[in-house]
């Protein structure tokens, strides 16, 4: 056999495939892992999109039905209002460090044949607590010790959410309250608006208009 027949590559040429190879292998690594990082970040976006549409369409459900019906604690008295905001809540089962951002009674609570021993009324708070936005219920309006209560966490890992009270407007711009009620009425105010704040997240603010209240006894 000649030496003419006897061709191949040199090291050189060896090596330099070798690096054409692992430029190319690197570079598809990198657009895999690209890819399954967008992945899941856009996971956390849609989860955290379905959670905020879910929290804003049970807040707008509640605040639309709001009616005017005063409720008593576990003890007999009275509540302040009927509709109350940014106040420290009261109660037996009330966490020292939560504030009530929003507390009324709400209509439209479905009880189909009135199989429950309940009315189709019910009592809501919307409160912050350790940084989350909780909304509670309970079966019945006036409180009782030992009765139970049901919590939904809305939002987590919040750094703070406020709440403030559209009292009307005047001379063209509108006027809001950091509390309600306000003194010289016992009306809800005409919308509630809430602003969550979180971290490397600019604050986003939701408006809810309240319906039109029934006052009942």
């Amino acid at each position: 056999m000649s030496r003419r027949a006897q061709k191949g590559l040199t090291l050189p040429e060896v090596l330099i495939a070798l690096l054409v190879f692992s430029a190319i292998a690197a570079t598809a690594v990198y657009a895999l892992r690209l890819g399954v990082d967008s992945r899941d970040q856009l996971a956390v976006v849609d989860d955290d999109l379905k959670s905020f549409q879910i929290a804003r369409s049970l807040i707008k459900e509640d605040l639309a039905q709001v009616v005017m019906r005063e409720v008593r604690d576990e003890f007999g008295d009275g509540r302040p209002a009927a509709f109350m905001g940014n106040l420290t809540s009261f109660g037996s089962r009330r966490e020292d460090d939560e504030r009530l951002l929003a507390s009324f009674v709400r209509a439209g609570w479905i009880n189909p044949g009135a199989e429950e021993p309940r009315s189709a009324l019910q009592y809501v708070e919307y409160v912050y607590r350790a940084g989350a936005l909780i909304r509670r219920s309970r079966a019945y309006l006036d409180e009782a010790t030992n009765a139970d209560t049901t919590e939904r966490v809305l939002f987590e890992n919040l750094l703070n959410a406020n709440a403030v009270f559209l009292l009307g407007e005047q001379r063209g711009e509108l006027e809001w309250s950091d509390i309600w009620p306000v003194s010289g009425g016992g009306a809800p105010p005409r919308a509630l608006s809430i602003t969550l704040e979180r971290e490397g997240r600019a604050p986003v603010e939701q408006l809810f208009w309240i319906g039109a209240v029934e006052q009942l006894s």
